[in-house]
């Protein structure tokens, strides 16, 4: 019984890792398609101030979540849910990926049990926690990743909480 649970887990964790994959080869694709054909897009480190720009803009979308969250919209708020993944996922920081995964869980506490999306929005957050421990990790940052395992744990999920903390050597 075990043995076909961490079989199933395995195979979850390496579709995720298959997924990943291929996005990043698509964007690789893209990238490089733009590259050969002087797109003018660039491939190097994000410039300062457009990190800058995405850091500072990452509050006032997490308020427009939060916003539309207060109204009982749920439409609204998962689509400046989609737009504030979008920023964090170019800042690049771990700080804001919690975040947004945060926002994700208000999101799902805000439909009523009897109309759950397909996956629930614990799929958005459960995600955008993983992104933050993967940011975190990069980083070097033991801070980041005892948050993101206090996150996972929150969410319930505490395989992948002592997962992460294992990670950074912490029991």
């Amino acid at each position: 019984m075990i043995a076909a649970q961490r079989t199933t887990e395995w195979r979850l964790i390496t579709l995720v890792f298959a997924g990943l994959a291929a996005v990043a080869a698509i964007v690789f694709a893209g990238l490089a398609g733009a590259k050969s054909t002087g797109g003018g897009r660039h491939v190097g480190p994000m410039p300062g101030a457009v990190l800058q720009s995405l850091e500072r803009s990452l509050p006032a979308r997490l308020a427009a979540v939060d916003a539309a969250i207060a109204r009982r919209d749920p439409s609204r708020a998962i689509y400046e849910w989609r737009e504030t993944y979008s920023v964090a996922l170019g800042s690049r920081r771990w700080e804001a990926m919690l975040a947004v995964g945060d926002a994700a869980l208000r999101i799902d506490a805000l439909a009523p049990p009897g109309s759950r999306y397909p996956t629930g929005f614990r799929a958005e957050a459960r995600q955008a926690y993983l992104k933050a421990f993967l940011n975190a990790r990069a980083a070097g940052s033991r801070e980041g990743i005892h948050r993101a395992a206090e996150a996972f744990g929150a969410l319930g999920d505490v395989e992948m909480a002592a997962r992460v903390r294992a990670t950074a050597g912490e029991r």
